[in-house]
């Protein structure tokens, strides 16, 4: 079947029936779950996204750096005409030049390559991906092979595959990012070699499931087909995947269930009810229990000798922070968590009196860590019990900074014994809302033992927070903005600290009484 390009769309030489192109992310999720690729490259669902809170306000200076490893190579500007791209970089391959954004296709299968390079002593062709990652992982791998498919389908001699990353041991010294030690250049030519049977494999099954796709319909239930995606909880469309998962998600509620809510559903459970006892782990038992009986479980052995230690006196601390792969501050490395932003209440339980203490650093411009320091050690009372929600992230911002500035180790050695994990509890199942539905993060919990909840908000989660702070940075807003930001960021760490209080509160109560 010849392929033809027209308008930007792919046809079949008929001109009549439109073929969706096969491009390297539904490649990447075919070896994820096979039925989603079916109903993505059918139009029957949406491709998931895999944008990130702020990756764009970076990723132009990151292009540049590695850009500037090829001077004079042309590049290939993004059109809405698809078809324009594969016409400019068939002509600069027949003229043997190198570019940037290279459009390649073959067949029905496309793929825009960060770079292809052409070296003339060996008369061939380089496939060059430039990636803000700190690690090589198997998607990367996988991306490459696809790439070298569509192009030796083309005809090119492929020589090698390189990738432009992020040395993460590079410690920004201030000025203009050296590329020389911020970028690491990998040539993975070797590393695809020795996994060739891996990647072989894995193709010649996506050439069989698109033969046989084209021959039949697709069986997409899941109880029909053999089950290809990891986890049934995230599955793209439960109604053609799954029929009845969707009565059925108290058994994807079980925590720590992922393999199991596959094999249960299969069974035909369908509820907590459903699934017997024997069959579930303790904590799984104690979920059931909770939601069988509309009340919730309570250990309070656990919980007194969890709370033994604690003073009377104690804190609930909340950081924000920015973690951007172009470090900002001199001293700091990529994707480095630099805290501007604190939110800290202290609670006296006999006089029932509670303070607010906040740190947010509005100069952006300047390394805002000496600054939280300063302000956190004044605030924070001495020799207290200090409450934050997964303290490790907590007690990394402080020790990190504090050894840049040691002037505060001291304070660092003094309160890093004080810190509680009030997390812990809930991760344990000392205590479980049935409202939960086995989840445990803070934004979940608050509204189940309180009236508060994240959802009024305008930033609700810690990712659009760190994003909104790097807009700041960025000066990617005007002077009314951001002030407006700064007021946000201050109300939603100050709901997270606050509502570790409400959640120390309701668990001091409860000990009382039971």
């Amino acid at each position: 079947m010849r392929i033809i390009y027209r308008n930007g769309k792919t046809y079949t030489n008929s001109f009549e029936n439109p073929l969706t192109p096969i491009t390297k992310s539904l490649y990447l999720q075919f070896l994820k779950c096979q039925n989603a690729f079916h109903l993505i490259r059918e139009g029957v669902v949406s491709k998931p996204s895999t944008a990130s809170f702020g990756g764009y306000l970076e990723w132009g200076e990151f292009l540049t750096l590695c850009k500037n490893q090829f001077p004079n190579f042309p590049t290939i500007e993004k059109s809405p005409n698809r078809e324009e791209g594969f016409v400019q970089s068939e002509t600069y391959i027949k003229e043997n030049i190198s570019h940037f954004n290279a459009q390649l296709h073959f067949q029905n299968f496309v793929c825009n390559v960060e770079l292809l390079e052409y070296d003339k002593e060996r008369d061939g062709w380089i496939l060059w991906d430039f990636r803000p990652i700190g690690s090589i992982k198997q998607d990367i791998l996988r991306s490459f092979y696809f790439y070298k498919q569509v192009a030796k389908g083309m005809g090119l001699h492929i020589l090698a595959c390189k990738i432009i990353r992020i040395q993460t041991k590079f410690v920004y010294e201030g000025g203009p990012v050296s590329p020389e030690g911020y970028l690491l250049v990998e040539d993975l030519t070797a590393r695809l070699e020795s996994e060739l049977g891996t990647r072989e494999e894995e193709w010649n099954q996506f050439q069989t499931e698109i033969q046989n796709s084209s021959e039949q319909s697709v069986p997409y239930s899941f109880l029909e087909n053999n089950p290809s995606c990891r986890s049934l909880k995230a599955c793209l469309s439960p109604s053609h995947c799954a029929p009845g998962r969707e009565t059925a998600k108290e058994i994807f509620e079980y925590r720590d269930s992922s393999e199991l809510a596959k094999q249960w559903f299969a069974s035909g459970y369908n509820s907590y009810d459903s699934v017997p006892d024997t069959e579930l782990s303790p904590i799984q038992r104690i979920q059931k229990e909770a939601h069988k009986t509309g009340t919730v479980h309570f250990n309070k052995e656990s919980l007194c000798q969890y709370l033994s230690n604690v003073t009377k006196t104690v804190a609930f601390l909340d950081f924000e922070s920015v973690n951007p792969y172009l470090p900002i501050y001199p001293g700091t490395k990529p994707f480095q968590h630099i805290p501007y932003l604190y939110s800290l209440h202290i609670w006296n339980k006999e006089t029932d009196s509670l303070t607010h203490k906040t740190y947010l650093h509005e100069d952006v411009g300047s390394d805002p860590r000496k600054h939280v320091l300063f302000h956190l050690q004044k605030d924070l009372p001495t020799g207290i019990t200090i409450f934050s929600f997964n303290d490790f992230f907590e007690k990394l911002i402080i020790q990190e900074s504090a050894t840049v500035y040691p002037e505060y180790l001291e304070f660092w050695e003094s309160v890093k014994s004080m810190f509680i994990d009030l997390a812990l509890p809930f991760k344990k199942l000392w205590i479980y809302h049935p409202a939960q539905h086995g989840k445990a993060s803070l934004k979940e919990i608050l509204p189940c033992f309180s009236n508060e909840s994240h959802f009024g908000l305008t930033i609700r989660e810690g990712q659009d927070a760190n994003y909104q702070y790097l807009r700041l940075i960025k000066k990617q807003v005007t002077a009314e903005e951001k002030k407006r930001v700064l007021e946000d960021l201050i109300a939603y760490c100050k709901l997270d600290s606050y509502g570790l209080f409400l959640i120390y509160r309701m668990l001091q109560e409860r000990l009382s009484v039971i």
